[in-house]
Parts: C-alpha cells; sequence; structure tokens
C-alpha cells in the first residue's frame, strides 16, 4: 500500500507531521524525514483530525422531496408521506439516489457511514440489494454498516420480522427498531433484543421522539441492554424526550443510559423542522439534552438524519454543517464547548457503532479530513473548507474554496 506524509498540520493544538503507511497511522510527531513517501502533502496550521463518521443516516429515502407535499399543519406526517412514496421505489432509483448521498458525504469529510436500510412490506427487500451493492462499489472510498430497519413497526403487517431477518442474513450488520411505529412498544423492543441476542447482532433504535414523558422507552430499552449484557452494542437515536422530563426524572434516565453504556445519536436537524408544529403556545424543538449526556459520562454523537426528503427538506450529509445546527440548537456555542464539539461527529459515533481504532493515534485508521482551520471553534462558525478526506491512508477527495474581493472598487 501506498505512504503519506502530511506535514505541518496541526494535532490536538500542536504542529505535527503524520506519518500514514499500509492505511495506519505510522507516526505522529514533528519534523518527520520526508525521505521514502509516496506522496507528501503540506497542510501548514491546518486542524487535522480523525474522519468524520456518519452514525444515523437515511440514504435510502434520500432526494425525494420533490415526489410529494412537505409537512403543514393539519397534513400527513412525514412517515405517512415517505410510505406511501416508498411504494414505487425501485432498486436503480435507490441505488441512484443513495449513491449521491455518499458521495457527497465523502465529499464533506465522511470516511465511514452507518445507514438505516428500511424493511418493510412497502419495500420489501429492494432497499437491501441497492445499499449493499453500494457497500461494494464504493469499497476504499467509505466504509458502509448497513441496519435493517423497521421504519413501519413490526407488528402491522405479516411480512417485515420475516423480511428484518432475510436482511440480516444477506449481510447487514445491525438490527433497527422504532417502537413508536407500534402500538405495543414494549413488546417491539422485546423482540428486537430477542432477535438480536439470538443472532449475534448490534442494536440500533429510533426512539422516544414524542413530548409525552408517558410514553418514554429507552428506560426499557437501557434494562435490556443490561439483562442480556449488551452494554456498547445498542444505540439509540432521536431521545427527544429527554428534553421534556422534569429534571430529576431526566437525571434518573442518563444515569440508567450510562449504566447500560448506550450510546446517543442526537438529530437536531430533523428535529428542528419536524417538532413543535401542533402547539399553538409554545415551539418546542425537540433536541435532546447534549450537553448534560456528555457531562454524564454517555457518549454522544450528532449526525445527518435525513436528506431532502419530507422529514428534513434542507438536509445535508454534511456534518461539519451539523456541528453548527447543533452549536446553535442545544446551546453549545461557547469557545469551550466548540473545543470538544467536533468530538461528536468524529471520534463519538465511531465508538457508537464499534470503531475501536478510529482516531488520532499511531496505529490507529488511517481516516483523516484536514480542515482549512487553525482549531475547531473556526471550523465551525466559519464552516471551514475539508481540504483533504484520507481513506485508508489515500487522499480520496481534494477540495478548495477561492475568492476574489474587489476591494478597490
Amino acid at each position: 500500500m501506498r505512504s503519506l506524509l502530511l506535514r505541518s498540520g496541526l494535532v490536538a493544538g500542536r504542529r505535527q507531521d503524520v506519518a500514514l503507511r499500509d492505511g495506519r497511522i505510522h507516526r505522529i510527531a514533528p519534523d518527520l524525514d520526508p525521505a521514502g513517501y509516496d506522496e507528501i502533502v503540506d497542510v501548514p496550521d491546518r486542524l487535522v483530525l480523525p474522519g468524520f463518521v456518519e452514525s444515523h443516516i437515511h440514504p435510502d429515502k434520500a432526494f425525494v422531496a420533490d415526489r410529494t407535499e412537505g409537512l403543514r399543519a393539519g397534513g400527513p406526517s412525514a412517515q405517512t408521506l415517505v410510505a406511501e412514496l416508498k411504494k414505487a421505489f425501485t432498486v436503480d432509483d435507490i441505488y441512484r439516489r443513495a449513491r449521491r448521498v455518499l458521495e457527497l458525504a465523502v465529499r464533506h469529510g465522511c470516511t465511514t457511514m452507518r445507514a438505516h436500510v428500511e424493511v418493510d412490506a412497502h419495500v420489501g427487500l429492494r432497499g437491501v440489494e441497492a445499499l449493499r451493492r453500494l457497500q461494494q462499489d464504493l469499497a476504499g472510498v467509505l466504509d458502509l454498516q448497513l441496519i435493517a430497519f423497521a421504519q413501519e413497526g413490526i407488528f402491522n403487517d405479516a411480512v417485515t420480522r420475516d423480511l428484518l431477518r432475510e436482511a440480516l442474513r444477506a449481510g447487514l450488520e445491525v438490527l433497527g427498531g422504532c417502537p413508536y411505529m407500534d402500538r405495543d412498544q414494549r413488546a417491539h423492543i422485546d423482540w428486537f433484543f430477542d432477535t438480536a441476542e439470538a443472532l449475534g447482532v448490534r442494536l440500533d433504535f429510533h426512539a422516544d421522539t414524542a413530548d409525552d414523558p408517558s410514553l418514554l422507552t429507552c428506560d426499557h430499552i437501557a434494562e435490556r441492554t443490561i439483562a442480556g449484557g449488551l452494554q456498547d452494542r445498542v444505540t439509540v437515536g432521536h431521545l427527544c424526550m429527554l428534553d421534556a422530563l422534569e429534571p430529576d426524572a431526566r437525571r434518573r434516565v442518563v444515569d440508567r443510559l450510562r449504566e447500560a453504556r448506550i450510546h446517543v445519536i442526537a438529530l437536531p436537524a430533523t428535529e428542528l423542522h419536524v417538532k413543535g408544529r401542533a402547539d399553538r403556545q409554545r415551539t418546542w424543538r425537540g433536541v435532546t439534552r447534549i450537553g448534560e449526556l456528555r457531562a454524564a459520562g454517555v457518549n454522544v454523537a450528532v449526525s445527518t438524519n435525513n436528506v431532502v426528503n419530507p422529514f428534513t427538506p434542507y438536509g445535508h450529509p454534511d456534518l461539519l454543517r451539523q456541528a453548527l445546527v447543533a452549536a446553535m440548537a442545544a446551546h453549545l456555542g461557547n469557545l469551550d464547548q466548540m473545543a470538544w464539539l467536533l468530538e461528536l461527529v468524529t471520534t463519538g459515533p465511531a465508538r457508537a457503532i464499534g470503531l475501536t481504532d478510529h482516531g488520532l493515534a499511531e496505529g490507529g485508521r488511517a481516516d483523516l479530513v484536514v480542515l482549512d482551520a487553525p482549531d475547531p471553534a473556526t471550523a465551525i462558525t466559519e464552516q471551514a473548507e475539508k481540504l483533504f478526506v484520507i481513506k485508508a491512508g489515500r487522499v480520496v477527495a481534494r477540495n478548495t474554496r477561492t475568492s476574489e474581493l474587489a476591494l478597490d472598487g
């Protein structure tokens, strides 16, 4: 494999060279000898980070906003709109739209992605076929984990449960539940734990998206996680309800999530678009308590979720943009907070999806992104360009941003 030397970049606030060999980080130190490298890239005083990791995204239903109406007062939900569209999805249609998402994600610094693939009576296994093909076609550019996801629930028809098992047999690595789409949410959760334990796969839930504390389910997810010895193998996306709990109740739930070592994925762009539409007095925004979760020791990630569909018509697979949205929506805009916020799109999501060697350390994966900024706060506030995206030690994307100002009139 080729070797690559990044010279004079900023690693953890210090000017360092980063040497990459055989798909791994070989050395991190100042002023390394440049002899013997296949490629040398100068990145003077530019921020070098682990590659961005998308941990919760739906490429199979991206770029369909122009096929249906948007959300409006008294109108159908995003779930209803997309469920109808899915009936007409073809394998080639899903492949083309999803490939566009993946290529944009790579351009914007993503080196690993975990994607939901909807499996149900509407779309069958067409999404599985399309995304499995993409998994192969983009190998070497993007590592793609796939979730067999039950967006429509599992008790509303007689086929979805068998289709989910078939999707896992076809090579999907994770089982994804959506408790609020079934009337009996606990029975839904129990089926997913029983199935995951039997098949030895990780679990990912869309959970607690409403603002009614009586519908809370993440406590049951935590109990099943602990009982099954699945700590570190379960993720929960959304968790909006945490924002609606009283402080004492919220602390108890957060403590239980920490004990279960459940990973939480915040999806601020979608929550800001979807939540609070029925309340005539206040607009609830639904973003989970990112700062409180992190301070309590829960691993937290931020992800894109939806791309140009009724759930998030302005969604875009750019995790630096999502970091900015999170900073604004979750009161994380102070300099000390923005200093760690990029961990939520790099090492945090890597842990959530089971990557044990993703980070800027010798021996780790040579999956990196170089930003045209000297520090995380500048990168977020100025939405810095992703100058180089590096996968397994190879530059897979180069980007520039230039402008000419006529200041002399």
